[in-house]
């Protein structure tokens, strides 16, 4: 494992410096975490099952399940093919929806050149390779599942000078203020409430001043959408978001998220709701079939939504104030 793949990590117990030795990581205070290596890189698992809680084991075995690997039966220069093209396009700007909400929102933080980045949740990695792209930085992608983390090292692009590791939400492996943006998208709603507390502090503790993060959430501020009229019509037999480990009680109100990030000391500087009525129909009815502008026209349509926060979901950027 190079110096390169160990920056900025550190001990997610008690934050000490990590050496590594014979297959594994481990701090003053004898903790140890295993090295893999894969797909001509390496990545620890800092993991701890002794932790988890029921929502932590959900994610886990929702994603270590084969059927959740993206690139079932594709070799590794077809993975990198497929996330090359990927990042090539979207940082062409060739995005619609919700994807154009969120890059557009990164493509405005403002951040320092060659930012140090961090995503909570990262999956295959290609949120991270395109945030890189786009700002010319690099970081740390951590996933709460080994299999996730190995198909973003069999899908790295050539060229690319992200890590990723096995990792938690609410114990982050990263340095106090040694990091410039987070990233976590469609991640913070699987971590139950107690859970989204704890991870928000520990991205206080890692984000630099004036560091940002930026979120996609599911939000409990669905009313009037089109999964909350469904419900209505069918008696609760459609429109209930309860896939890939979802459950209602572990969304996030907008204004809890206002309230946590206050307590944790960020300030937030923008929350955009979005998929109300028109933009959720045309994603799951249509197939996102609709090209970009027609989608700029079905935002207009739910504004009456998005304005008083209404939506299955929510954009949020807070910052770390500046001393």
């Amino acid at each position: 494992m190079t110096a390169e793949t160990t920056e900025g990590l550190v001990c997610p117990r008690d934050h000490g410096a990590l050496q590594a030795v014979e297959g594994e990581l481990s701090c003053a205070a004898g903790h140890r975490f295993p090295l893999r290596r894969w797909a001509g890189g390496a990545f620890a698992d800092f993991s701890d099952e002794t932790t988890f809680d029921s929502n932590a084991a959900l994610q886990r075995a929702t994603y270590d399940d084969g059927q959740a690997n993206r690139y079932s039966g594709q070799g590794q220069d077809d993975k990198a093919r497929f996330m090359r093209d990927f990042v090539s396009r979207r940082v062409r700007g060739r995005v619609k929806a919700k994807e154009q909400l969120l890059l557009s929102a990164f493509r405005d933080l403002r951040l320092p050149p060659a930012p140090r980045l961090l995503e909570i949740g990262c999956n295959d990695g290609r949120y991270l390779f395109v945030a890189s792209a786009l700002s010319g930085g690099s970081g740390i992608g951590l996933d709460i599942s080994a299999a996730a983390v190995q198909q973003a090292l069999e899908a790295r692009p050539r060229g690319d000078r992200n890590a990723f590791h096995v990792g938690q939400a609410d114990r982050l492996p990263v340095g106090d203020g040694s990091v410039d943006c987070v990233l976590s998208f469609d991640v913070f709603e699987h971590l139950g409430q107690g859970g989204f507390e704890q991870a928000m502090r520990e991205v206080a503790r890692v984000l630099a001043p004036g560091g940002a993060l930026l979120v996609y959430v599911v939000s409990q501020n669905d009313r009037f959408t089109l999964h909350e009229t469904l419900r209505q019509i069918s008696g609760g037999r459609v429109g209930v978001d309860d896939g890939e480990g979802h459950r209602w009680e572990n969304f996030i109100h907008p204004d809890r998220f206002r309230a946590v990030a206050a307590e944790v000391g960020l300030s937030v500087a923008r929350l955009r709701a979005y998929h109300g009525f028109w933009t959720l129909f045309a994603e799951y009815y249509l197939y996102n079939a609709p090209p970009a502008f027609a989608y700029r026209l079905l935002d207009l349509l739910d504004y009456p939504l998005w304005r008083f926060d209404h939506g299955n979901g929510f954009l949020a950027v807070a910052r770390k104030e500046s001393p």
